[in-house]
């Protein structure tokens, strides 16, 4: 188990499955976290979910320290270790949001990315309309590298997914 100031990042548990399964079926997450259809997800969904957390370098359960209670989860992928390129994405349950605790989350998985998987970068997709998240990432040293425009279809418009990544010397330059 890891801690940060107010946050607990624990390993994935089966039980976990339930929670990260409500999370990424309500209305504010889904649209954010996925460019297929905003449906409901149904049980059978635990299999793409526990695959993800399974096939993760750090996949991580962001828990509130002070309660216990589940906030969301975290994920780190080595895809090429020969190049040290990972891939990063977070998930938090809306009634979490706007306190700093994706700042937190996300602060600590990429120092403890860099200090412990030696990569030399970090990169991760995110939706134009994701402001909030955008501002996190650019706060946190992230740069913008590309713009796939009109990507995905979503809420009877198209919207760009963009791709942001933070290299080495870069974050060694923010400490």
């Amino acid at each position: 188990m890891l801690t940060t100031e107010r946050l607990i990042l624990r390993s994935y548990v089966e039980n976990d499955l339930d929670d990260i399964l409500c999370l990424w079926n309500d209305p504010l997450v889904q649209p954010l976290v996925t460019s297929d259809n905003v449906t409901l997800l149904g049980p059978k969904f635990k299999e793409t979910l526990r695959a993800q957390m399974e096939q993760a370098t750090f996949g991580a359960i962001i828990a509130l320290k002070e309660t216990g209670e589940f906030m969301g989860q975290g994920l780190v992928t080595v895809l090429e270790p020969k190049n040290r390129d990972g891939t990063f994405g977070i998930c938090l349950h809306p009634k979490f949001w706007s306190n700093g605790y994706g700042t937190e989350a996300t602060k600590f998985m990429i120092d403890y990315s860099f200090k412990w998987f030696g990569l030399n970068r970090l990169s991760l997709g995110v939706f134009a309309n994701n402001a909030r998240a955008i501002a996190v990432y650019e706060k946190l040293g992230f740069v913008m590298e590309g713009r796939k425009r009109q990507a995905v279809w979503m809420d009877d418009r198209w919207e760009d997914v963009l791709t942001m990544g933070i290299l080495r010397d870069e974050w060694n330059r923010q400490r």
